[in-house]
């Protein structure tokens, strides 16, 4: 496989293939995501009209992790992204945990979001869940063996398109419905912590960017400003839908399609399948490339088998360490099959992996900021996703506890 791989996919080595514009297109459409699709009408059903104030609450989190996420890969560039910062922060044995943190994640998330894409699709082509889901776990690992100046041109395309349509729909949906909002409900927190806990799905990703940092042109200009762009165009739609959700009260069931229906009309039900199975796709390409450079940089001087996963094309990508996560991907997508796992027992274990890793990179951040706004932003951020995490399910924090002992021992 590697070999034919090899073969298929050599071209002329290229360095540097990010710019502001693709570097934003390969953060944009992977951070919306499924999670713009799934999540509003969910945290609306669940806290009702509270939910604008959850989202704000998100959004904002969301922007001040970018910046800081973004601070750290400018200073700490390389295929093993923000984990090195955790290194000269503290210690190699807590960057090997940073890691697998983040690599366990994409050994269960990848597989969630691909169940996702085939539910929106499956209505539309006729064909098992579970096909679909391979096909496009097929996809992936194709995709990724092309040079990441595709990935990110191949996500700026999707990522234009599905935000001017989400963000026309809203905006119709809006002007064409007499809206309603009131906060006259009591107020739940044990309900508002889970909604937070489910929202969070919505601002993971920016702890991988960093793993794209050597093929950015000229990081320090092209990071920040890409971080800057990405954290306010995903902002700005978000708030579009959750308005045009909340505002117009529209049905849990069917409210993503409705969004879309102004524009569209009865075929509203086709474009969204397409644009949820799109989401998804930029979503995994997002994740999976760059966790395949994190473990690529981990094993770079190994030799014999984990030495394969280092492995690279010609074009840089790493072939190695990506056909060993669509391998595991396409296991855990067997035992959903054999019903060993849901799809929500998969969100469950990523979301608590995504949170530990993103909660020592933030410790990291804090410690190694060269400025009191970074620092504190940093601290506070931490101090939030540390609560977070510890509203994650008891399996989950139990085989995170394992993991750190594990390695730190």
């Amino acid at each position: 496989m590697l070999h034919f791989s090899l073969i298929l996919f050599k071209a002329i080595p290229m360095k540097k293939q990010l710019n502001t514009l693709t570097l934003s297109g390969l953060m944009i459409g992977p951070i919306l995501g499924s999670g713009i699709i799934l999540l509003p009408p969910i945290v609306y059903d669940l806290v009702g009209n509270f939910s604008i104030l959850v989202w704000c609450v998100i959004l904002m989190l969301g922007f001040a992790f970018a910046l800081v996420l973004g601070n750290l890969s400018i200073k700490f560039p390389g295929d093993e992204g923000v984990t090195n910062a955790v290194q000269a922060a503290f210690n190699t044995k807590l960057k090997y945990l940073t890691s697998y943190y983040l690599i366990s994640a994409v050994l269960f998330g990848p597989v969630a979001v691909y169940l996702v894409g085939a539910h929106f699709i499956q209505p539309l082509l006729g064909l098992d869940v579970n096909i679909l889901a391979f096909s496009m776990l097929v996809f992936t690992l194709f995709a990724l063996l092309r040079p990441v100046h595709f990935l990110g041109t191949l996500s700026l395309i999707v990522t234009t398109i599905i935000g001017i349509i989400l963000s026309l729909g809203s905006i119709a949906i809006l002007l064409g419905h007499e809206t309603t909002f009131s906060l006259n409900a009591p107020l739940d927190i044990t309900l508002i912590s889970r909604a937070l806990l489910l929202a969070f799905w919505a601002i993971v990703g920016w702890e991988v960017v960093g793993n794209y940092s050597k093929e950015v042109n000229d990081p320090e200009r092209t990071i920040p400003k890409a971080v800057k762009i990405s954290a306010v165009v995903i902002s700005v739609i978000y708030l579009l839908v959750v308005c045009a959700i909340q505002f117009a009260s529209l049905e849990q069931t069917n409210a993503i399609t409705a969004l879309i229906y102004p524009l569209f009309g009865t075929s509203s039900a086709f474009v969204m399948g397409m644009l949820a199975m799109l989401l998804c796709l930029s979503t995994v390409l997002l994740f999976v490339g760059g966790v395949s450079r994190l473990i690529s940089g981990l094993t770079s001087e190994h030799k014999g088998v984990l030495g394969l996963l280092n492995r690279r094309l010609e074009n840089g990508a790493p072939v190695g360490a990506t056909v060993f996560l669509c391998a595991i991907n396409a296991i855990v997508l067997g035992l959903v099959y054999m019903k060993v796992f849901t799809t929500e027992d998969l969100v469950a274990l990523a979301d608590g992996f995504f949170i530990a890793n993103a909660t020592i990179a933030l410790l990291a951040a804090y410690k190694l900021a060269t400025s009191n706004t970074i620092r504190y932003t940093a601290l506070v951020l931490a101090i939030v996703f540390g609560f977070m995490l510890m509203s994650a399910h008891w399996i989950v924090l139990g085989i995170i506890a394992v993991l750190a002992w594990k390695v730190l021992r």
